[in-house]
């Protein structure tokens, strides 16, 4: 990387924070509609699934296979989108990061929004069946991706050096 790498990191890092806790703020949006709605009906109203009892237990554990899938595909996506000799590298938007630093920022935004996908998932149970413990069951899960997959400074920084290495052996 150039020498004002450090501080470009730093920024781009910062930039990161700031989209990570927009997006898990999302979550708290979500939560006040699952609140608001559970609020306006009645408790009969609630918890009368609309489908079916049968439907929304298969839907469910659909969501949850899909949720569990999900934590494999972002390990291989961001495995895959900051290998050294990925093709991702040429798509990335031009923007006021050197390229290293922009996938660094690319991958964590993919990443947020797998994690917050899995949120939308109980809210969709919610919606159709009314139940508010699925959308606190993906919720948690949701925020569990996120305390796992949220990049850590340490690991950005070291991800720059390898790849400087690599750059000046080949």
């Amino acid at each position: 990387m150039e020498p004002n790498s450090t501080a470009d990191l730093e920024k781009a890092y910062k930039a990161r924070v700031i989209i990570g806790a927009a997006m898990i703020g999302v979550l708290l949006i979500y939560t006040g509609i699952v609140e608001f709605i559970r609020a306006q009906n009645s408790p009969a109203e609630v918890f009368t699934p609309a489908p079916g009892p049968d439907v929304l237990a298969l839907l469910r554990y659909v969501f949850l296979g899909i949720a569990a899938v999900e934590f494999l595909v972002i390990q291989f996506l961001r495995k895959v989108m900051l290998s050294a000799d990925s093709p991702a590298r040429q798509a990335l938007p031009s923007g006021s990061f050197v390229p290293e630093t922009q996938k660094l920022i690319t991958v964590s935004v993919v990443t947020f929004a797998l994690c917050e996908s899995v949120a939308v998932y109980g809210l969709v149970l919610f919606l159709i069946g009314k139940n508010a413990s699925d959308f606190y069951l993906f919720l948690l899960i949701s925020v569990f991706y996120f305390a796992i997959f949220f990049p850590r400074y340490g690991a950005w920084e070291e991800w720059v050096q390898e790849r400087e290495k690599a750059a000046r052996r080949g």
